[in-house]
């Protein structure tokens, strides 16, 4: 993991590299019987862990089909004919059609193709693409675009996201620049398995009538989630049982205590019968981790289950804490970027909470009620798996569900009986359409009522405790935390209450200098928005936001919410009106002044023939909308320090400007395309985004009101 984690932040390659990885494997193994000699402990571990190190390094490198020498990249042109199979099952998305395509040839024209490889993001419109499959091969003719990365603070950053995918460029293309090659040229496994689940998928359709019911059963069943609607998302999400629509070892472990029930109706003690069994149990466990979609944490838990299973088959104990190991070494070897993969962080480090802390916490104590114990396990279980991935859930989603201890105690059980009726249905449905259709109303019934508890937990007081924002450094101090407090309960000694208790306060007086500093910021952010306009004015934990009225609620989570989180937003106001006035912001019109900063916001709606005596002075000029007036009218109208193209203008527009800007050697700043503008007031920015040393504050604190 180290050589993995090394190897994504510092490339550093040469073939001798590839000598010394094959060498020291040849140590190892030419050198194993003096390595395995108890004084010569120290260099066997060194050694391994040096391999395994080069190990990482190296696979990590060669994962990315950047570094490939047939890479279409390098053959990119102002236009592009390409040639590629869908690799994966199409997604609908903002009413276009999403396609991995897997490229085999790119030229310019039909004559000169050369083969290539790597995958490249493809947006179709949905008219003509619904029908594509897995395995169709197309011709797109188009511009190919590198994946931008986020140019807003604290963002989503999809480009990182889709780089550990190994995709790095995307395609947008109109009906008439693709074309339909020929079909099923893909993998016959993987075309089988796609087709299995769409026909698995169309059964439940066909006897769950509900929407929200049959989108549960195909999350549970088949790990399909694209049927989810936001609001049941949310739902599940801030409640805590979130992790029951993601397939992981739960699932997996409901299906192989099923089938070990089922094979145990057949008491044969014969030798060969035992391995017949392993061999059936292995096959479903891994037909089932293919027809879910082999996500990091199916991947966890079917190798997992895999060598539990043959251990038991071999009649030897098996070390949880070894079968862990085994899965995430096999992951990784296969894809080192699963390090990075939110769900392969999840999945162990919740395993691992679950295998360490619920022993020792069910200990303390042991309920002789059967109900009660079953329940306190539950309980415990959840609480076990939260104390493990709690910094995480804080640092990548910033907000913590309350009643997670609740929603478990029935949508664990429920789980359970929801996933051997969903099999039950799709094993039986063509031979009795009435205990089908029976089958299908207790799924629903229970769907149905398991939606109504995450509802009513959902609406409970403090469901969810959000705008939580913490640093990697604060992440490593809360597990420093939660190694204390497992030391603490291994070995009962006072001095590990002492270093979780460190950690703990290392962690307040981070978060005192964080609250300190923001109550004292005072900043402007332009936000880089396609064809928006989005202004906000942070006066310590109070935001004043200017634009961006057509944004939908999810444009506003991915670009707005994280930033404003992690300035310690805690109110939100609006300016809707020309004529606007606060503690330090003033609003006339078109022009606003924040503290000692002066804007004019330039428009369609700006006023062209304007005289005036005087220049009025301020530090920026906003152009918005294309807006329609020369440098000679700005130049007569303002002394100015910067004139800013904002992302609601086009990039034809931009481009005008811009050169207008260089031949006159005025200062501007291209927010659309060159991301956010942090303008911090009182100080010199620490933002990574475009800085600004601003003025010192000499002036009056009282505002000017002379923009009147």
């Amino acid at each position: 993991m180290l050589g993995i984690f090394l190897a994504n932040h510092l490339v550093i390659h040469h073939f001798s590299l590839n000598i010394l990885l094959f060498s020291s494997f040849l140590s190892l193994f030419f050198f194993r019987q003096k390595l395995q000699s108890y004084s010569n402990r120290w260099a066997a571990g060194l050694a391994i862990n040096f391999f395994l190190f080069l190990l990482g390094y190296q696979l990590t490198y060669y994962q990315n089909d950047l570094h490939h020498p047939q890479h279409f990249q390098k053959s990119i042109a102002k236009e592009n004919l390409i040639i590629g199979i869908i690799n994966k099952v199409p997604t609908e998305k903002k009413g276009r059609i999403k396609v991995e395509l897997a490229t085999q040839s790119i030229g310019t024209t039909s004559q000169n193709l050369l083969p290539c490889n790597g995958k490249i993001l493809v947006y179709l419109k949905k008219e003509n693409a619904s029908t594509l499959k897995y395995g169709d091969q197309l011709l797109m003719k188009n511009k190919i675009l590198p994946i931008q990365a986020s140019k807003n603070p604290n963002a989503f950053d999809f480009e990182q996201y889709l780089h550990f995918q190994n995709i790095h460029f995307q395609l947008f293309a109109s009906n008439k620049e693709w074309t339909l090659l020929a079909k099923n040229q893909g993998n016959l496994f993987w075309q089988t398995i796609y087709d299995l689940r769409i026909h698995y998928l169309s059964v439940l359709e066909k006897y769950i009538k509900s929407e929200e019911e049959v989108a549960i059963a195909a999350a549970l069943v088949l790990g399909y989630k694209d049927n989810l609607n936001k609001d049941l998302k949310t739902a599940y999400s801030e409640s805590g049982a979130i992790h029951v629509l993601a397939v992981s070892g739960l699932h997996v472990g409901i299906i192989s205590s099923f089938l070990l029930f089922l094979l145990q109706l057949f008491p044969y003690k014969n030798r060969v019968w035992i391995w017949v069994k392993l061999g059936l149990v292995l096959t479903c466990i891994w037909l089932f981790a293919f027809l879910t979609g082999l996500s990091p944490s199916v991947q966890r838990a079917a190798i997992m289950f895999s060598a539990l299973n043959i251990g038991w088959t071999l009649q030897r104990d098996v070390n949880i804490y070894n079968a862990l190991a085994i899965a995430a070494f096999f992951i990784l070897l296969s894809n080192p970027y699963a390090l990075f993969d939110v769900g392969f962080q999840f999945s162990f480090l919740a395993v691992l909470g679950i295998v360490f802390f619920a022993p020792k916490f069910i200990a303390f104590w042991v309920p002789k009620n059967l109900i009660l114990y079953h329940t306190w396990l539950l309980t415990v279980v959840g609480i076990s798996a939260q104390l493990a991935v709690f910094p995480l859930v804080l640092y990548y989603f910033h907000q913590v569900p309350t009643y997670f201890w609740l929603s478990g105690l029935f949508v664990i059980p429920f789980a359970g009986i929801l996933m051997k009726l969903g099999i039950f249905l799709l094993l039986t449905h063509g031979f009795s359409e009435l205990l089908s259709s029976f089958i299908a109303t207790l799924l629903t019934n229970i769907i149905s009522f398991q939606n109504y508890l995450i509802h009513a937990i959902q609406d409970l007081p403090f469901s969810t405790l959000s705008g939580f924002w913490v640093s990697q450094f604060e992440v490593v101090l809360f597990y420093g935390m939660v190694l204390g407090i497992a030391m603490l309960l291994m070995t009962y000694k006072f001095k590990w209450i002492m270093c979780a208790a460190c950690c703990l306060l290392f962690i307040s007086c981070v978060q005192l200098h964080t609250k300190y500093q923001q109550n004292h910021q005072q900043k402007i952010v332009i936000y880089s928005i396609s064809n928006n306009s989005v202004i906000d004015f942070i006066d310590g934990q109070t935001t004043f936001n200017l634009g961006g009225d057509s944004l939908s609620e999810n444009q506003r989570a991915y670009t707005l919410q994280n930033h404003r989180w992690s300035t310690g937003t805690k109110e939100v106001i609006t300016i809707k009106k020309n004529n606007f006035e606060a503690n330090n912001l003033l609003k006339r019109g078109h022009l606003l002044q924040f503290k000692n900063k002066r804007i004019v916001l330039i428009n369609q709606h700006f006023p062209k023939n304007t005289s005036v005596k005087k220049k009025f002075t301020c530090d920026y000029l906003i152009l918005q909308n294309n807006a329609n007036i020369t440098l000679t009218q700005l130049t007569n109208l303002y002394n100015f320090r910067e004139v800013i193209f904002d992302g609601s203008n086009t990039n034809w527009f931009i481009k005008k400007w811009k050169l207008i800007c260089e031949d006159s050697n005025i200062r501007y700043r291209d927010i659309k395309n060159g991301g956010a503008y942090e303008i911090n007031v009182t100080e010199k920015s620490t933002t990574p985004y475009h800085k600004l040393e601003s003025v010192s504050l000499n002036l009056n604190p009282k505002l000017d009101t002379s923009v009147e």
